[in-house]
């Protein structure tokens, strides 16, 4: 009886211990999109220099990507270690209305994972990165700052190729705002800066008169003083006639 009670605490201290594993080797955090299918940005190409994406690109074009599918990709620290799991849209491209491609993946360029969190995780992959670069031969800095409904990334890298980027991320839908990058090795110089100018996604983009506040302040006190004006003219006007009579 004693050997049987044995055997069976073996194998349950060999199936907690598997089973310890399976959450260590799999239990990533999972950080997911807030667009779905159907979802699609448009962003005007405010610079644009030696910029090809599938096609060439130049200042004053119109990107947009409409989101067909989403899939699901790692996030790595440098040793391969995977840190945690992010959703990535599939999007379809267009270029001032013409389709370029298909099937195009973006990870975390434009469409992010939605909130705080994600950020903070890749934070700490970023940390790891600063000290393990130089291993690589090459120089990197990062930074992510927190704003009230925004998140800003940067990060710059020197060495055989040298560039960077710079995102600002409407924090609750994981949408860039802006997106900059740049990148040169020996005489070539790469970099391009795209703004978001509009979205089926609600909440995303500010309200028109919110936007536009400073023209309806100004139209307001051009009204207020043609008003002013206007009653002090009539007033005149009245007080000549009454004198005449």
């Amino acid at each position: 009886m004693k050997h049987y009670v044995k055997v069976i605490r073996s194998v349950i201290f060999a199936v907690l211990i598997v089973s310890a594993m399976a959450t260590v080797c799999v239990g990533y955090s999972m950080y997911d999109l807030s667009v779905k299918e159907g979802d699609w940005i448009e962003y005007d190409v405010v610079e644009a220099e030696n910029y090809k994406f599938f096609v060439e690109v130049h200042s004053g074009d119109r990107l947009r990507f409409e989101v067909t599918g989403i899939i699901v990709q790692e996030r790595m620290y440098p040793n391969g270690t995977v840190a945690f799991e992010v959703e990535a849209p599939v999007c379809e491209v267009y270029l001032n209305g013409e389709h370029i491609k298909s099937n195009v993946t973006l990870s975390e360029m434009i469409l992010c994972p939605r909130g705080e969190v994600h950020w903070r995780s890749l934070d700490k992959i970023e940390e790891v990165w600063k000290i393990e670069a130089p291993k690589y031969g090459t120089k990197y800095e990062s930074n992510i700052t927190f704003g009230r409904d925004t998140v800003f990334f940067s990060y710059a890298m020197e060495g055989a190729v040298s560039g960077g980027a710079k995102q600002i991320i409407h924090k609750d839908s994981g949408i860039a705002l802006e997106f900059e990058r740049y990148s040169y090795a020996g005489g070539n110089r790469t970099e391009y800066r795209i703004v978001i100018s509009d979205t089926n996604v609600p909440g995303v983009l500010a309200p028109w008169y919110i936007t536009y506040w400073y023209l309806i302040v100004l139209l307001a006190v051009v009204a207020v003083i043609a008003f002013a004006v206007l009653h002090k003219c009539r007033q005149s006007k009245k007080k000549g006639g009454e004198g005449k009579r």
